[in-house]
């Protein structure tokens, strides 16, 4: 053979050698099974064709004439509707077109040229003498109506998934944007105009106030806490929380504040210390610090509301951002992905079953775009990053990782769970086959994985024990080397 891989087809012309032709017929899962005579045969009969980046080449309603073999490059293959979504991706090493037993009668999309193509093409005519020639050629052509029925179902299907989810980020961002932009208005405004509010305890403190400057320390340790409360909730109360909050709310009684039990959960969950609470009411008198405490109440709980306000609605805005992200509504098939972003707004869309997990992210600084389908690859890191959740029970910790090997992405999904058991590992990628209780899963999720990342050229790969499981993803950069 005159090289060890097909060449760039950039540089392929009509006047390749058969030998060319014939090293990248080689490459072609279907065609490997025959001869050097076969292969030349067909290298032979058909006709070379180059095309450009971007250039048609069938155009949907049209007749097809041709069996196409994909020697290099990227079809992308759409229908002329308002999916953003590609139908089909025909690619290196593929047979697209017609067959000999196809009942196809016109083209139902449009097929571009995503990069350089090299394609050689078979014309209809010569079927008869290629199944004479090539006995072999009728199982060969037959897989691949086989293989082209199955993708061709799964496209449909994810079209439908993507279609209705680019429908509810629609709806979401009509729904939610509105109310949540009022409702984000009104906290600002509320927490404005709050100070204009004549409080009855302040007013009584203030009478009882010796001078200016005691009233001045007072109100600098009530901002102080205020601050605290205002920068947003923390998370949810933990055990170790718990007796905190018992603690502050000793104190608070052994302060004659019989409302302890509503204002320690507002100040534990805003990390307000007992030695805070000390040096606020140290300008107070003892018989006046209940009042002080009623006024403290009274202000960090409408502080705490409007800071809950303000953050559930920059929440609606992230989780329709998210959705608007996941599904690349209005966007183009191929995207440049941002892939650590891309894993964020999977992350969103698995935040309610989070609550127990912790998450861990190893993300290496400066890393390029990913030219590629991006609610695609959205679609696999989900499945993988749903698997881990199960293993786990939803408890435990997922670590995310990326980083660049040489020109490939790596991308590298973590869980403490269970592992997968020695007897399964051998078919988790078969189509079909789930260890989930029936009912609880199809079975395809990696299956998709597999054919997502191996239309980006890419490859997936696992390592499990009963310690957990790690996936790992590679996604090249550069497709052209591998053509």
């Amino acid at each position: 053979m005159a090289q060890s891989s097909p060449p760039d087809p950039a540089d392929v012309h009509r006047s390749s050698s058969s030998e060319q032709r014939i090293e990248a017929l080689h490459s072609i899962e279907e065609l490997k099974e025959l001869t050097l005579n076969d292969l030349r045969w067909i290298a032979d009969a058909c006709t070379e064709r180059s095309v450009q980046d971007g250039e048609l080449i069938f155009s949907q309603g049209a007749p097809p004439r041709h069996l196409i073999f994909v020697l290099a490059g990227v079809l992308v293959i759409k229908r002329r509707t308002s999916s953003p979504v590609s139908v089909l991706t025909g690619r290196t090493g593929r047979i697209t077109g017609m067959t000999p037993f196809s009942r196809m009668r016109a083209w139902s999309a449009d097929g571009r040229a995503s990069g350089n193509c090299w394609l050689l093409e078979l014309h209809e005519s010569q079927f008869p003498a290629m199944l004479a020639a090539i006995p072999s050629m009728t199982e060969c052509m037959v897989r691949v109506l086989i293989n082209r029925n199955r993708e061709y179902t799964r496209a449909e299907e994810q079209i439908g998934k993507l279609s209705a989810l680019s429908k509810l980020a629609g709806n979401l961002a009509h729904e939610l944007n509105n109310p949540a932009s009022a409702a984000r208005s009104a906290a600002l405004a509320l927490t404005q105009h709050s100070e204009l509010a004549r409080n009855d305890e302040r007013y009584q403190l203030g009478l009882r106030f010796p001078d200016q400057r005691i009233l001045g320390l007072y109100l600098e340790g009530l901002d102080v806490i205020r601050s605290k409360v205002g920068s947003g909730l923390r998370s949810s109360a933990s055990i170790l929380g718990s007796d905190l909050e018992e603690t502050v709310c000793d104190w608070l009684r052994a302060k004659g504040f019989e409302e302890a039990w509503k204002l320690a959960p507002i100040l534990v969950e805003a990390e307000v210390s007992i030695a805070q609470l000390q040096d606020f009411l140290a300008p107070v008198s003892l018989e006046f610090q209940p009042i002080a405490l009623r006024d403290l109440l009274a202000t960090v709980s409408r502080d705490a509301a409007i800071a809950s306000v303000n953050q559930a609605c920059e929440r609606m805005f992230r989780i329709v951002a998210a959705v608007k992200d996941y599904s690349y509504m209005d966007q183009q098939p191929l995207q440049e992905v941002d892939i650590p972003r891309a894993l964020d707004n999977v992350m969103m869309m698995f935040q309610p079953r989070l609550k127990g997990v912790i998450i861990k992210k190893n993300i290496a600084p400066g890393l390029p775009l990913f030219q590629g389908f991006g609610s695609e690859l959205n679609q696999a890191f989900s499945s993988l990053v749903e698997n881990s959740l199960d293993a786990m029970g939803d408890k435990g910790t997922l670590t995310l990782s990326v980083k660049l090997q040489g020109k490939t992405f790596l991308v590298e999904i973590q869980d403490d769970g269970h592992g997968i058991p020695t007897e399964c590992q051998d078919r988790v990628f078969e189509p079909f086959f789930t260890t989930k209780p029936f009912g609880a899963g199809l079975g395809l999720g990696l299956d998709t994985v597999q054919r997502v990342i191996a239309k980006h050229f890419g490859a997936v790969a696992f390592e499990t024990s009963a310690q957990g499981t790690t996936f790992y993803v590679r996604l090249p950069l550069d497709r052209v080397e591998i053509y």
